[in-house]
């Protein structure tokens, strides 16, 4: 039993260590050494040359060209493979299922999207992961689905917008790719892209998505909450009017948050819309797309007044299809929390995210790297 155990601390103790080798050679851009992975790591050399002849066996990592001499022998860098593994990236929607093959250095080598024959069909998931999964001759490491819901493990507990509760997506596309699948949220995963490629709002921030639906995403001292049910940062159905004239939600309450201040809402268009083919910017030029720009905004900042001061998390970071809502949108928001300053809180400041629509698939990627791999894109 002792020795059974002493395997096993050996076996994690190896694991950490690929891992943190692994992350040093995805840090280096194509810079990384031997010697300089184990000045990072206090392992010694003979360790680090054990750790990396595996990872280079694996066909995770390459050597690459000798670096410049600091006096001595010219030592070889290490860069990551970016042939002959990859990720496969979904983003689920209502109107729209979107897919790509991403490599290691999170590059998006193909894309395809397909409307499905009804919001929420498992058929255009799984016919989406096995279009992906067929247009690329390299080995598949691991599969994201960002959806719109409470993501738990393997189940979908609650998509109100695909109609899903406790569906097991990942039974549902087991035998379609030989490699594990990772359900998140789209706000976590547009968050983790956001915090893996700025650090302009530091390690502290609230992500909240727009989109045809709300949801948010906190991020404290560098990590992502989950919450005791994997609940965390579900506002959308919040309700925030109330009396018989608020707005209908699909959830089957009235007044909720979604229905002020999704994108779709502020537009005045149907639920579950496809948002990539609206002209945006267009329609929230017209006048009454800016008066409801204008009451959702007041709504959106006073609710975010109270969960950044419960939090103590002042910055706030708009993603999803918020960002082509322009400058009106976020002047709103700016100008409303500017007149209900919280005493003893710190203010709020808001930014649009880029990340999420320059690269939108970012976001399940790095968390399905992550959850496989144990490294991530982050600066």
């Amino acid at each position: 039993m002792a020795d059974d155990h002493s395997k096993a601390t050996q076996a994690a103790v190896r694991e950490r260590n690929l891992r943190s080798a692994l992350q040093l050679v995805v840090s280096g851009g194509g810079t990384a050494t031997r010697a300089g992975i184990a000045r990072s790591t206090g392992l010694t050399s003979a360790t680090v040359s054990s750790l990396l002849s595996g990872l280079i066996a694996d066909g995770l990592v390459l050597e690459g060209q000798r670096a410049e001499s600091t006096g001595g022998k010219r030592a070889t860098t290490l860069q990551v493979d970016q042939e002959r593994h990859v990720l496969l990236s979904v983003i689920v929607q209502p109107g729209l299922v979107r897919g790509a093959v991403v490599n290691l250095l999170g590059a998006e080598l193909a894309t395809l999207s397909q409307r499905p024959s009804a919001p929420g069909a498992v058929e255009d998931v799984q016919s989406v992961v096995r279009r992906l999964a067929a247009s690329t001759p390299a080995t598949v490491v691991a599969v994201g689905i960002q959806v719109p819901g409470i993501a738990d493990g393997p189940l979908i507990r609650e998509s109100v917008q695909l109609g899903w509760t406790d569906l097991d997506l990942g039974a549902a596309l087991d035998g379609i790719v030989d490699a594990p699948v990772h359900l998140v949220n789209d706000a976590d995963a547009e968050a983790l892209a956001d915090y893996s490629s700025s650090d302009q709002f530091g390690a502290n921030q609230m992500f909240v998505s727009l989109s045809t639906g709300v949801g948010a995403a906190f991020i404290v001292d560098g990590t992502v909450l989950a919450g005791a049910a994997h609940r965390a940062g579900e506002i959308g159905h919040v309700p925030v009017l109330f009396g018989p004239d608020a707005p209908l939600c699909p959830c089957g309450n009235r007044g909720c948050l979604e229905e002020v201040v999704s994108v779709t809402s502020l537009l005045g268009l149907q639920h579950g819309a496809d948002l990539e083919s609206v002209d945006v910017a267009g329609l929230a030029s017209t006048q009454e797309s800016k008066e409801r720009i204008a009451t959702g905004a007041r709504v959106l900042a006073r609710a975010l007044l109270l969960v950044g001061a419960a939090l103590d998390v002042p910055n706030v970071v708009l993603g999803g299809t918020a960002p082509k809502l322009g400058d009106e949108f976020i002047g709103h928001l700016r100008a409303e929390a500017a007149r209900h300053t919280v005493r003893a809180a710190m203010p709020l400041s808001f930014r649009y995210a880029k990340i999420a629509l320059e690269q939108p698939f970012r976001g399940a990627a790095q968390h399905a790297m992550q959850a496989t791999l144990g490294v991530s894109w982050a600066l």
